[in-house]
């Protein structure tokens, strides 16, 4: 008999996206915007697309089926997600700005961008956590294992991060 899907498994991608992420400011320390740019522009797909999974899918089931839930109110996790576009869209922005400075100026910009950066990673791991402990347990205790199996299966960002995995296993 198959094991019973989980939307824990999401937790997954968070791993993923903050390897991304991870990537992207790797090239910063490196002084590759170009990359940067690429690296971020990657992230930024992917996590709109799981929180696109989360807004169409996940959060309204959760939203129709509980209330009260301390810490785990759906507004709650709809004004993380705006937060985290505004950072997002700050970063992008940011790196557009910066793009002629050179030398020390363009390591202080960095070093700024950074900053702002470590403050983006405390807002998405708290974010990450109320999903870990609040949004995914609630969501495996009101939903059958078919519907959870069929929320899963048409999340792209589920369906990205697998298919990362498939490319790191060719190469």
């Amino acid at each position: 008999m198959a094991q019973e899907q989980s939307f824990l498994a999401m937790t997954k991608v968070h791993q993923w996206l903050d390897d991304c992420f991870l990537a992207h400011q790797t090239a910063l320390l490196s002084l590759d915007l170009s990359q940067a740019r690429k690296l971020l522009h990657r992230y930024e797909t992917n996590l709109l697309a799981h929180m696109k999974d989360e807004e169409d899918s996940l959060i309204p089931i959760y939203g129709e089926r509980i209330s009260d839930v301390p810490g785990g109110a759906v507004e709650l996790f709809l004004a993380e997600h705006k937060r985290i576009r505004r950072f997002v869209t700050d970063f992008r922005d940011t790196l557009e700005n910066i793009r002629a400075k050179k030398g020390l100026e363009l390591k202080h910009h960095i070093i700024a961008l950074l900053d702002r950066e470590a403050m983006y990673k405390g807002l998405l791991s708290h974010h990450h956590a109320r999903e870990r402990n609040t949004l995914f347990p609630w969501l495996d205790l009101l939903t059958s294992a078919e519907e959870r199996a069929s929320l899963l299966d048409r999340c792209v960002s589920w369906s990205a991060y697998n298919a990362s995995l498939n490319v790191k296993g060719t190469k």
